[in-house]
């Protein structure tokens, strides 16, 4: 039988903090992109989907990073 006083597995906890910090990663390079995307279409009127796209899979990555290290 386990005992509920023990702590948690240690991999499990470094699991848990690998995957915050990858998905604040991604939700900082998310930003990074759709910041360079709307200055790209402020400045010449271009969108530049290939900076929004890199930024929305990230932004949905990071979120999921952050949805597992939630559980």
């Amino acid at each position: 039988m386990s005992d509920p006083a023990l702590p948690t597995r240690p991999i499990a906890t470094a699991l848990r903090y690998l995957a915050i910090i990858v998905g604040c990663a991604c939700l900082l390079l998310a930003a990074f992109c759709l910041a360079i995307a709307a200055q790209v279409f402020v400045q010449t009127g271009v969108f530049a989907q290939s900076y929004a796209m890199v930024g929305l899979i990230s932004a949905v990555l990071g979120v999921l990073a952050l949805m597992l290290a939630w559980k």
